[in-house]
């Protein structure tokens, strides 16, 4: 009869069953990981191998069989090579060395290929793998981990005596390990150990299970608890007061506390917290199966002061190591309670509160809200302190002006096309070109020779009159101007005009406007013709330091004469015509002009005695009627007669000039219309929130606004403006109140004020010139960076998901965005191309690149920051504008190009959007898709689909609009270099997927959503793996000499997403970080993983925790960076001044024995070096590789070169070269670490404590240990990656390194020591200053047993000593420190003379310590050394 199964037995398998079980593990491993390296082909082609292998055929004979089958291959051409995406594979299956003597011969490497499947071990576990199996791991050891805790309180109580193998945990784990989960939880460990990913993975998904099952079991109890405690607080307190907490019965203080008591019985905020804390934190900790494998923040060197080191000994018996288990388990769960949790728990509070009620956080009751708004919400998000309202005002005001600047080019370039057009077909006409003056004033007077006119209530042009038309065709004939050019310029004249009517009529049509539409048309024909028509060159030319207009003396004598009649017509009979001459001169200096009326307006002094001003402005467009009639100055002012205002226009430099016209029209125009929309768009906006009961933008009185905007200063009734006169236009705000801060935001738009220091003349010529210029210089006026700039936004396609539309589609929207985008130098746009540019203005899609924003921003500062009229202002702005005027030109062209490279795949991807979006309606109309309401869905209008696609690109692509107040401040400083670009990258980054769940939940927008949370999948996870799978694929790098390469690469490179490069028996590397500008992202993650896996590297025995937070460390610096470290400018100019002739990475920019005149040239080289336009070194390079000369020593590749173009350039890493400046670094960190030591010990004061110069010894070697440890890493490093015993030998012998050598290859410490001349020197300071030596006998007893101690650790171990150890015990008699010199013997023999200045030493003579060199016979010193095996 068969033995009767349970249901059960599967959990607890037979031997049998479980070796099968785990064969058939091994198995799938095995098969994954050749999946992984060569694709299912390869696994097909390896199972037949192995066939035939079983078959009794050779290896040879089963080459030449699969060859001749020739049917292994073809899968390749239906699948990926590899099908798994996160595997990371290696292509070299196994290399062979050839017998090369020395490193300079390259090492070649040849692929040796296995035949047949081979063991699991031949192939490196993939990415994919092991993150599989710390989830597996993971989730296994959570259930694992609460039956253990059991277990250990069961031993902890009832396992004195026995033996701790015999323990119930011991037990419970060995059986565990028979089931079918410990079968599959070890295999899964062993995979997800493999890499630093994986055993992250594991320890997360423990800890977050843990806290999870922590906070649903025992928080719960302890929220109670809380709740509880703060019901009774009130009454005990209470009943303590009185003295009545021994009576209960008719007591009215305790009943009231009991009511209000009561009212608290519920649970609270703080309640959940503690719940979160506790429980989650002792909790999780408690059931987190094997904390000493993950770690506490005590277990790292830097942190052992915190009391949380975790016990890794095993103990004998049952009930103390279970004691030590749980004493572990408790101070992992404190760390989790506090600090780890409750920082978790407050960074979601924060970011819930900000998400949620974020614009009302400001005027919140709670101070902490009012805090979180101000220092964590406002400094960082898009709007900074502005409401969403009127931030979103702003952007459609600036684009709105962009938009019509961009209108006004397109007409002036029309122009253009037909003047050239009339050049090539009339000599006569041409000549006149070449003297342009005559032709261009002749022009704008035509444009704007008839007025508009009003038409059924509108603006109209009628087109010009017949007059007019037939004055300048004759003009134009007798110029040799052919009719078809005529009709050319007149249509231009006439598009010009239309567009300018339009824009007319639109003010017209605003209900903000004081007078008749009549009235309005011809106070805007007359301000056209006779304010806006007409320009002046003495602000058109005289911007530089040197005028390029200077009025004539009789033109400044005529003004000089009606000045003088001025002066005389009101009483100072005495006034000369010198003074006069004066009176003009000071003119001449402070005239500008004025924006409103586009006129000069000067300050003269008052000689009226009834004027309260000492001085007035006078503004020549006072004296211009309404209908372009004179009218004198009221009350007997300076300009009297017409030929006083002509006189004043002759000295300012009055002409026309038909593009100035255009633009100072549509300019006008455009700011008017923009500002009106932007005033009537807030109050409309304004009401529909006072309509339903919400926070307003605007009040209508004071006190109104000061109740409901609290905690905000209130701002004085509003008054804004346009261009208009205020008798013309009245601002739909006027009169009302709100916040000072948005008042300001409203009345100054996107404007950013800046600091009293930043605004100050010397700090802008100091630090914003050469910050702007610099920072211009390496990424605008850089030609290769234009390539970079255009390839690196390929990826905003992928990140949006667009990557998945029709490759044909995606070319028609490339040729669409091709020909819309700005500016137009190789062709002229289409009038819809045009138009569809301006739209996206408008909306803010275009001309938004952060970099060119940003240096755009910066060079606006130098000018724009201090707009006072002074002297010295006059002058800076002058001498600015005369350095830089042919940087300006070339400038505006390389920044029009860099925004064009950018506003290509901007455009691409609104027309993806809108493209995704209509497709999705089609598709949900033709399924019948209903909406909320129950209605069908219908097609929305094409205008709504192209706003939306728009709103989509601003949230998901870099958009310098959105930047913060904050971070646009930053440019400012002498900090940070483009700070704008990552902060857009995490709001964009974090829009992206919040759009993307936001569409997954839309039945319409379902599959938009789905494909652009795939596309930024891809773009964060495939795109780096691919990349460097692809490196080890080609190259044959593992992740062994990955890990290596890290330790050699340069700072800024070695957390950076690297491909490893081996050709030509030399390692290269490609910084794939550099040309992904969505590394940003992923950086932090990046950068933790790395750094784990080089403290695994390092130490095995360590726990996660190390790596982790050196990791974590590293990546928020990574973060911060652009925000606070050194600008360019700031970083050459410290490395001169402020380190000394030092730069930041220790290399040096000249020799301290250079002369004064050496050192002055090789600053003004670094200098000039580090500013230099950012494709010079580049070209340089390149030049060098196309000449195969060497450049620094280093050989470059013109290949290599070339691929930098587009940011992913190959870069020679030279082991030698790399490997001897990590010796010259450790040198030089031996050298600080010495001079800790005598820190403050050689003042001449007296030393009180003795134990202060113990303490220092050991911290200094505490570093100096680490600094042992990192040059054995690099040792490692390199041969690893090839290097010959020898060869690093050699390289330590070329600096006298030899008894370092043999340290480091033993891997053996050698601590620093104190000097002869050292102990000398304190001998003599203390006979000098009569003071207490401080290298006493007992002190230098005590460091020559912590040098002792210290020489016996191995490297990349803890350093686990403990200055406790060492410390001589203290008393209040301090007498034991006066003690004689030290006797001539020790002096002599107990230090090495060898010994150098800086404290370190060579070895001790022989391997004896300094009291044994002292104090031992020559016979005896050769029996101690024979005793320590080191002669025979």
């Amino acid at each position: 009869m068969a033995d009767k199964s349970n249901w059960y037995d599967f959990l607890i398998p037979s031997d049998e069953t479980r070796r099968a079980i785990e064969e058939n593990l091994e198995e799938g491993k095995l098969y994954n990981r050749i999946i992984g390296e060569e694709g299912i082909d390869g696994l097909i082609k390896k199972l037949r191998e192995e066939e035939l292998l079983n078959e009794g055929l050779s290896e040879e004979d089963v080459k030449k069989r699969i060859k001749e089958e020739k049917k292994y291959t073809r899968l390749s051409s239906l699948l990926p090579k590899d099908v798994s995406l996160f595997s990371e594979a290696k292509a070299a299956q196994a290399e062979a060395k050839e017998d090369v003597k020395d490193i300079d011969e390259p090492i070649k490497y040849k692929e040796v290929e296995k035949v047949g499947l081979g063991d699991k071990d031949d192939y490196e576990v993939g990415l994919g793998e092991s993150l599989t199996g710390g989830v597996v791991s993971g989730a296994i050891k959570i259930p694992k981990g609460v039956i253990n805790f059991g277990t250990l309180i069961y031993d902890a109580a009832k396992g004195d005596g026995i033996d701790v193998d015999q323990s119930l945990t011991e037990r419970f784990n060995k059986e565990f390990e028979k089931t079918i989960f410990g079968v599959i939880e070890r295999q899964a460990e062993e995979q997800a150990r493999a890499t630093a990913a994986g055993h992250l993975t594991e320890a997360f998904i423990q800890l977050y299970g843990g806290s999870k099952i922590a906070m649903k079991t025992v928080g719960p109890a302890i929220q109670y608890a809380s709740m509880k405690a703060r019901t009774l607080a009130p009454i005990l307190v209470n009943a303590i007061k009185t003295n009545r907490y021994g009576k209960t019965v008719d007591n009215v203080n305790l009943t009231k506390a009991a009511a209000k008591a009561k009212n608290l019985n519920k649970p609270n905020g703080f309640d959940k917290f503690v719940a979160v804390s506790i429980g989650g934190g002792f909790g999780g900790g408690a059931i987190v199966m094997k904390a000493e494998d993950i770690g506490t923040f005590g277990d790292i060197d830097a942190l052992d002061f915190i009391p949380t080191g975790l016990d890794r000994e095993k103990k004998e018996t049952a009930n103390e190591d279970a004691f030590r288990q749980l004493n572990n388990k408790l101070k992992f769960g404190a760390e989790l309670a506090f600090p780890i949790l409750p920082f978790i728990y407050g960074t979601g509070k924060v970011a819930k509160l900000l998400s949620t009620k974020g614009k009302d956080l400001a005027f919140s009751n709670s101070q902490i809200e009012r805090w979180v708004d101000k220092f964590v919400g406002k400094p960082f998000r898009s709007r900074s302190d502005k409401a969403q309202e009127i931030f979103d005002g702003v952007q459609k005001l600036e684009g709105k002006k962009s938009s019509v600047k961009v209108l006004s080019d397109d007409i002036a370039k029309d122009l253009d096309t037909s003047l050239k057009k009339m050049s090539k077909n009339s000599t006569k006409a041409s000549e006149a070109i070449q003297n342009p003056k005559q032709l261009s004033e002749m022009f704008s007077n035509f444009i704007l020779a008839t007025d508009d006119i009003v038409k059924k209530k509108n603006i109209v042009f009628p087109g010009f009159s017949k007059r007019s038309l037939t004055s300048f065709r004759n003009a134009m004939k007798k110029l040799g101007v052919n009719e078809n050019s005529i009709d050319d310029l007149i249509t231009d004249a006439f598009n010009f005009r239309t567009t300018a009517s339009v824009l007319k009529n639109t003010i017209n049509k605003n209900k903000n406007v004081n007078v008749a539409t009549k009235e309005l048309n011809q106070i805007l024909n007359d301000r056209v013709k006779y304010n806006l028509g007409a320009d002046y060159k003495i602000f058109d030319m005289n911007m530089g330091l040197f005028d390029g207009f200077k009025p004539t003396l009789a033109a400044k004598e005529d003004v000089a004469r009606i000045i003088q009649k001025y002066h005389k017509r009101n009483g100072e009979k005495n006034f000369s015509i010198d003074d006069a001459m004066i009176v003009v001169n000071n003119i001449l200096k402070r005239v500008t002009k004025n924006p409103v009326s586009n006129t000069p307006e000067f300050p003269i002094g008052s000689v009226n005695i009834l004027d309260d001003k000492a001085i007035q402005i006078v503004n020549i467009g006072d004296n211009i009627t309404a209908g372009g009639k004179f009218k004198a100055t009221k009350d007997g002012g300076i300009i009297q007669t017409k030929s006083d205002l002509e006189a004043f226009k002759t000295l300012f430099g009055s002409y026309k000039d038909a593009k100035n016209t255009i633009y100072n029209v549509m300019t006008d125009l455009g700011e008017i219309v923009a500002r009106d929309n932007f005033y009537t768009s807030l109050l409309k906006q304004n009401d529909v929130l006072l309509k339903n009961g919400e926070r307003a933008l605007f009040y209508p009185s004071y006190n109104a606004a000061l109740a409901k905007l609290p905690y905000q200063e209130i701002s004085k009734p509003l008054k804004l403006t346009t261009r208009l006169s205020d008798d013309v236009y009245t601002s739909p705000l006027d009169g009302m109140f709100t916040t000072k801060a948005w008042a300001d935001a409203v009345k100054v738009g996107d404007q950013i004020i800046g600091s009293g220091l930043t605004r100050s003349l010397p700090y802008r010529a100091m630090m914003l010139i050469p910050k702007g210029l610099s920072q211009a210089g390496k990424t605008i006026l850089g030609p290769f960076t234009h390539m970079r700039n255009f390839f690196s936004a390929v990826f905003t396609t992928v990140h949006s998901g667009n990557i998945f539309i029709s490759p044909l589609k995606l070319a028609e929207f490339a040729k669409t965005a091709f020909n819309t985008i700005q500016p137009q130098l190789l062709y002229r746009n289409t009038p819809t191309n045009q138009k569809l540019y301006r739209f996206l203005l408008e909306e803010g899609v275009v001309n938004q690149n952060i970099i060119a924003r940003e240096v755009e921003g910066i060079i606006g500062d130098i000018t724009l920051a201090g707009q006072r009229n002074t002297s010295a202002e006059v002058f800076f702005n002058k001498l600015v504008n005369s350095t830089t005027s042919k940087f300006k030109k070339l400038y505006g062209v390389a920044t029009d190009a860099y925004t064009a490279e950018d506003d290509i795949f901007r455009v691409i991807n609104f027309l993806a959007e809108g493209h995704k979006l209509k497709e999705a309606y089609k598709s949900a109309i033709s399924a019948g898709l209903k909406n909320a309401d129950g209605t069908f869905v219908k097609m929305p209008k094409d205008l709504d689909l192209m706003k939306e696609a728009a709103k989509v690109v601003r949230e998901t692509v870099p958009n310098y609009a959105y930047v913060s107040d904050f971070v646009k401040g930053i440019r400012r400083s002498p900090l940070g270099s483009f700070a704008s670009f990552p902060s857009e990258i995490f709001r964009t980054g974090g829009n992206t997927t919040m759009r993307s769940l936001y569409e997954i939940k839309d039945p319409i927008r379902e599959t938009i959503g789905m494909k652009r949370l795939l596309g930024q999948a891809l773009t964060y996870g495939f795109f780096p793996i691919a990349a460097m799978k692809a490196g080890s694929a080609l190259y044959g790098i593992t992740r062994e000499k990955l890990t290596a390469m890290r330790e050699i690469l340069p700072v800024w490179s070695e957390d950076n997403t690297i491909i490893g490069v081996y050709e030509d028996g030399k390692y290269k590397y490609i910084d794939f970080s550099h040309g992904f500008f969505y590394d940003t992202m992923i950086q932090p993650v990046n950068t933790i993983v790395a750094n784990v896996e080089k403290a695994k590297i390092a130490n095995e025995d360590d726990p996660l925790i190390v790596g982790f937070v050196n990791g974590l460390t590293r990546a928020m610096g990574k973060v911060l960076e652009p925000f606070f470290s050194e600008s360019i400018w700031f970083g050459a100019v410290a490395d001169i001044m402020i380190r000394n002739g030092v730069k930041d990475n220790g290399s040096p920019v000249w020799n301290p024995e250079d002369s004064l005149m050496t050192k002055w040239s090789k600053s003004t080289q670094h200098v000039a070096y580090t500013l230099s336009p950012g494709s010079i070194p580049q070209i340089t390079r390149l030049i060098n590789a196309i000449r195969k000369k060497t450049q620094s020593g280093i050989k470059y590749e013109v290949p290599d070169e070339l691929l930098g173009f587009v940011g992913f350039r190959k870069v020679p890493l030279d082991l030698e070269r790399n490997f001897d400046f990590k010796i010259a670094e450790f040198n030089e960190s031996k050298k600080n670490e010495a001079k800790k030591i005598f820190e403050e010990l050689r003042t001449g004061d007296p030393v009180t404590d003795k134990n202060q110069i113990i303490r220092q010894y050991f911290e200094a070697n505490k570093s100096f240990y680490e600094d042992y440890s990192k040059l054995r890493r690099v040792y490692d490093a390199v041969k690893t990656l090839g290097m010959r015993d020898d060869k690093i030998e050699e390289i330590f012998g070329a600096r006298n390194e030899g008894p370092l050598y043999n340290n480091i290859e033993d891997n053996q410490f050698f601590p620093l020591l104190i000097s002869k001349r050292a102990a000398l020197q304190f001998a003599q300071l203390a006979e000098d200053k009569n003071i207490p030596n401080v290298l006493t006998d007992e002190i230098l007893e005590v460091i020559e047993q912590m040098s002792l101690d210290m020489s016996e650790l191995k490297l990349n171990q803890d350093f686990d000593l403990n200055i406790e150890t060492y410390l001589i015990p203290t008393s209040d008699d301090q007498s034991s420190l006066i003690t004689p010199p030290l006797p001539e013997n020790v002096v002599k023999t107990a230090v090495n003379p060898n010994v150098i200045n800086s404290g370190q030493t060579a070895q001790l003579n022989n391997g004896l310590t300094m009291t044994e060199n002292a104090l031992l016979s020559e016979e005896e010193k050769m029996i101690k050394l024979k005793s320590r095996g080191m002669i025979t």
